[in-house]
């Protein structure tokens, strides 16, 4: 595949771009604006990578699943002596949402979407608002603590276990089901961590079979009852195999959205005493401050899509086979979408707000966003509503993660006054 060179042109956006992965760069508008204006459309050699960045070509990368498809083998191929027991490979790779296509995408989303309703969601919110209590409880009369790792990370993971029906014993197993599902992505790994992290999903696989076959025997108020129940006129219900995936794609792309995100909004409030004073006088605001955080300082800078055959973005013509990185955070700061896109603005207009990509866009639209939104909300409103004063502690460090995709805090030091109040 012959592809150009990025230009003199495009070195300084793309430098900064490239530098932003070393999870320094807490706010990306300068770099997306850069490359939206120099280079929205442009091969990175380092990466083997297009990147695009202006709104109406992220969204025609999102929209058209038959040019644009998303990439196979990211978790990297099975090891040998585990492909036995990974029939249909890890279970990220299980054909369900992300990675089907109508008709077969059609059919399954119909389905796995019946218990993610925001209607069918809201019995989870007595949980939550449990599990974000507990959370404080373990922490508050310290006056200070690192809100990422012992409290939005836990709550993230904590919410997902329950809601899936995880016993609380297996908790720890599956927080490092997730995490690990995350490292397998990472393509530096030994060939003896990745066999480690084989063997993880082994054991996340066997259970969550394990857990299906136990729920069409007797199904629970989980949602994997929900999906093995889900029935859509006389169409067959989703398979193992689909159910399998819906899980596993379903923790992948909720767990580091909703808990960076919280993670965000966290420390642009405490940024912003005006902003903390009106959300506390109106915890009303918490939906449209949610959707704002995203918008603003979307936690995935972007996704990965690969060409089906040449295609023409921005007069640019990326040849089939390509990999593209699509910046869906750069598209929500889209000066053409968006008046005063760097502006945190809880105020915009609903309809406007509803253009921004943050939870993807067309079919393959995120089926856990008002699960996500309801996570998000409770835990920010928890935590405002039991710790009085709450800032950020000067001079701590608040590295965000590393690497292509995520931009979430890691690290969070704030403090508060020590009169907190009683979870409720």
């Amino acid at each position: 595949m012959s592809v150009p060179d990025a230009s003199m042109k495009h070195a300084a956006p793309l430098e900064a771009f490239l530098q932003s992965f070393a999870g320094t760069t807490w706010d990306m508008a300068e770099v997306f604006s850069q490359l939206r204006e120099d280079a929205p459309v442009v091969y990175v050699p380092i990466l083997d990578m297009w990147v695009v960045s202006r709104y109406e070509d992220v969204v025609v990368a999102l929209r058209d699943v038959e040019r644009f498809v998303q990439p196979v083998g990211v978790m990297g191929e099975v090891p040998a002596e585990f492909a036995a027991d990974l029939p249909g490979g890890y279970a990220l790779s299980h054909t369900a949402l992300t990675n089907a296509n109508p008709p077969d995408h059609t059919r399954i989303r119909k389905l796995a979407q019946k218990p993610l309703t925001p209607r069918a969601v809201l019995r989870y919110e007595d949980m939550i608002r449990g599990v974000a209590n507990d959370l404080v409880d373990r922490f508050a009369d310290a006056g200070r603590a690192d809100l990422v790792q012992q409290y939005a990370f836990p709550l993230s993971v904590t919410v997902m276990a329950n809601v899936l029906g995880i016993p609380s014993d297996r908790h720890e197993d599956f927080r490092r089901w997730v995490l690990g599902t995350f490292e397998l992505m990472v393509p530096t790994l030994t060939p003896q961590r990745r066999a480690e992290l084989a063997r993880d999903q082994v054991e996340f696989s066997a259970f969550v079979r394990d857990t299906i076959a136990e729920r069409r025997a007797a199904p629970g108020d989980d949602l994997i009852s929900g999906l093995v129940q889900a029935r859509e006129g006389g169409e067959p219900g989703l398979s193992e195999s689909e159910c399998l995936g819906v899980v596993a794609q379903l923790i992948t792309g909720g767990f580091e959205t909703t808990q960076g995100t919280i993670g965000l909004a966290l420390n642009t409030l405490c940024e912003d005493r005006a902003l903390l004073d009106r959300v506390l006088d109106d915890p009303g605001l918490l939906p449209s401050l949610v959707d704002e955080t995203v918008r603003r300082f979307c936690p995935a800078r972007g996704v990965f899509r690969d060409t089906t055959c040449d295609v023409t973005l921005h007069g640019q013509v990326i040849p089939q086979g390509a990999r593209l990185f699509v910046l869906i955070g750069a598209a929500n700061q889209d000066p053409a979408q968006f008046d005063c896109p760097f502006a945190f603005d809880v105020d915009r207009d609903p309809g406007v707000m509803r253009r921004h990509v943050g939870f993807g866009q067309g079919i393959h639209k995120c089926i856990g966003i008002a699960l996500a939104q309801l996570d998000i909300r409770i835990a920010l409103e928890v935590l405002l509503s039991r710790l009085p004063g709450l800032r950020l502690v000067d001079g701590e460090d608040r590295p965000l993660a590393m690497g292509f995709v995520f931009s979430t805090p890691q690290r969070l030091v704030c403090a508060w006054d020590h009169h907190t109040t009683a979870g409720a």
